[in-house]
């Protein structure tokens, strides 16, 4: 029997996304693989949320599902994305918490699963310590994160991988000590959190997946859409594999703020909506940071506006052409290098030109470290233009805390383990 070990992390505000993600492993699984899944939570889950779970369970043959409890780890490192929590940090530490096991495949919580699993955990690591699909966002898109990439020692992006489903080599990990380097770089700050420090650390030793094994959605809007990059993106997966993987895919992945529980039109969302109605409660729909930042353009009063900060956020809705031209009258940024250059129609200015544009109103618009970096720009405005409105910062969202107990809790549900 195909035993396979299958790693999943989320906090409380996720707990039906991950029940989502093993609705559709297990349904889509062969009779005779087993799944043995370990859910890495802050916290346990609420009774109900618990007794769900159970019942899944129960409901097939071949499988088993334990809660770890990871206690507080990790939750006093900065988020750098939004829409990604602390609980993302956990799979640094899948060579621990899994001792007995030689091999396991970690899957974020906003993938849906197709097929049977086995072809893709019996794929051959070798000394290698992890096997992922290559990012191609990074690769395509290197010139513009080249000084970051070459500041923290990464060089060359051609071994980089997506994170969000990895095969991961825990033994020959544990042989070289890998989870201690890991552990170690959690001291830096990295623009792409863990998903840096596991390609800074597995650099060399990283295999390549098929591409089937991680679709991310959000490559279609950015590159398979556009005319100019399209022919990137076939270079890198190749054009005939890539259009196969998307036919008859394995996993799909919502790599990006927008997921199908926010937004039902998402490229290849269909697949997680048929899952999410057989989920045992409904999940509570958010605004994506986009939204409500579209919304904050359009539903103010004021006349003339100006963005504060020239962000890859902003950028990225500049490009995409969400943003109109009416009553915007340019981006600011605290950046030199950026002064008197554009994105898209909106001329980059200094803080002091503030006096010359004399706008209503600043939106902030910096979504990455904003708790840190909105109250700095709300002293600048209140001290030095007191007749500008800064408008709230729509990135900030307030997070619910939870009294966690102490030690690493392990809570198993298990059916029909015997006989494996």
């Amino acid at each position: 029997m195909n035993k396979i070990p299958i790693v999943l992390a989320s906090d409380k505000n996720c707990d039906m996304q991950m029940y989502i993600t093993i609705l559709s492993a297990i349904t889509n699984k062969k009779k005779d693989s087993f799944y043995d899944f370990y859910c890495l939570i802050p916290s346990r889950f609420s009774k109900f949320v618990d007794q769900k779970f159970k019942k899944l369970i129960n409901k097939y043959n071949n499988v088993k599902l334990t809660f770890i409890s990871m206690k507080n780890t990790f939750s006093h490192l900065p988020m750098q994305i939004e829409h990604i929590t602390s609980p993302t940090f956990y799979r640094l530490k899948i060579a621990e918490l899994l001792p007995g096991y030689d091999k396991a495949l970690y899957l974020d919580i906003d993938t849906i699963v197709l097929k049977d699993l086995t072809q893709l955990f019996n794929t051959d690591l070798g000394n290698n310590y992890i096997g992922g699909v290559p990012a191609a966002s990074y690769i395509i898109e290197y010139e513009k994160l080249k000084d970051y990439y070459d500041n923290i020692g990464l060089k060359d992006m051609a071994y980089y991988v997506n994170a969000g489903v990895i095969l991961w080599n825990l033994k020959q990990i544990r042989q070289d000590n890998v989870t201690e380097k890991f552990l170690a770089l959690t001291k830096n700050t990295y623009k792409f959190m863990d998903q840096d420090i596991i390609n800074l650390v597995c650099y060399g030793k990283i295999k390549h997946l098929d591409f089937k094994y991680n679709i991310m959605t959000s490559y279609k809007r950015r590159f398979l859409d556009n005319p100019e990059l399209c022919n990137k993106i076939y270079e890198i997966y190749g054009e005939a594999n890539l259009r196969k993987a998307i036919k008859n895919p394995v996993i799909v992945h919502y790599a990006s703020d927008l997921k199908p529980w926010i937004d039902k039109k998402v490229w290849l969302g269909n697949y997680w909506l048929n899952y999410a109605k057989k989920a045992p409660a409904k999940i509570k729909i958010k605004e994506s940071s986009c939204t409500r930042f579209l919304k904050q353009i359009s539903e103010n009063k004021f006349k003339k506006l100006v963005f504060w900060g020239a962000s890859i956020f902003l950028k990225d809705l500049i490009e995409t052409k969400k943003i109109k031209r009416h009553k915007i009258l340019g981006i600011i940024d605290a950046d030199p290098s950026k002064h008197g250059k554009k994105i898209g129609d909106f001329q980059i200015y200094s803080p002091q030109e503030l006096n010359v544009l004399k706008p209503d109103a600043v939106i902030f618009a910096i979504r990455n470290r904003n708790e840190d970096i909105y109250p700095q720009v709300q002293g600048i405005i209140k001290r030095e233009y007191p007749n500008i409105k800064i408008l709230p910062n729509i990135f900030c969202i307030n997070k619910n805390t939870t009294k966690l107990p102490k030690g690493i809790i392990k809570n198993e549900i298990c059916k029909n383990e015997t006989n494996v």
